[in-house]
């Protein structure tokens, strides 16, 4: 099994254009036991098999990376279990990742995970992003806001925009129809003067799932 973890994670990242060292693919092994035990008690995910958590999660979180500048400051709004934000922040340690979710106990395994793994420059923050005392907690904006668990673009635009800077990044991470959400959406985007940089569109390895990265900036 050890060695199955390891080729799925060395071979997984490649195919996201990310090369990992022996250590950071033993904190991602470490992170895997701690979803699996956390889980029993609470709802780190919905995904109970390691090879899933290990693509669905891990591997999937790293396909923005190439699209981030190194030593950017980054938001993951509705963080969960921490994805994509802690497996970014793993293969790349330069980065300075805050931590959004509205759930506490998914916000207690975030720093629990950020004190095992001996993270840095990372925290874990509980609330919603559109409330204003949590925008006036975090107020300073960030080059990339990231999100993977906004049920709608359109809303993610809308709440991930006031965190951005003038000249930064708001990456959605989508499924299989994430380029028909555009036009669904074509109004927010004209509302918020935000201009479609990349879609991104790639087949997550082994699973052949497709995914949709959507990156926009400011006009």
């Amino acid at each position: 099994m050890k060695e199955f973890i390891d080729e799925v994670l060395f071979n997984g990242a490649q195919k996201a254009n990310v090369s990992l060292t022996t250590k950071q693919i033993n904190l991602f092994k470490t992170y895997l036991t701690e979803i699996r035990k956390w889980s029993a008690k609470i709802n780190i995910t919905t995904i109970r098999n390691d090879p899933e958590i290990l693509i669905k999660h891990f591997v999937d979180s790293l396909f923005p990376l190439e699209y981030i500048p190194q030593d950017a400051s980054v938001l993951d709004v509705g963080s969960g279990g921490g994805f994509p934000g802690i497996p970014l922040k793993i293969a790349s340690p330069s980065l300075y990742l805050t931590l959004l979710d509205s759930t506490q106990k998914k916000v207690n395994f975030q720093k629990h995970i950020i004190r095992l793994l001996r993270l840095y420059n990372i925290e874990a923050v509980h609330g919603r992003a559109e409330d204003k005392d949590i925008h006036r907690r975090i107020a300073s904006p960030f080059d990339v806001v990231i999100s993977r668990a906004f049920s709608g673009l359109g809303r993610f635009l809308s709440t991930g925009k006031p965190y951005l800077k003038r000249e930064g990044l708001l990456i959605a991470m989508r499924g299989r129809y994430g380029k028909r959400q555009l036009a669904d959406d074509a109004e927010v985007l004209v509302r918020l003067r935000l201009r479609l940089v990349n879609a991104v569109e790639f087949s997550l390895p082994y699973l052949n799932d497709r995914r949709t990265l959507l990156i926009f900036t400011n006009q």
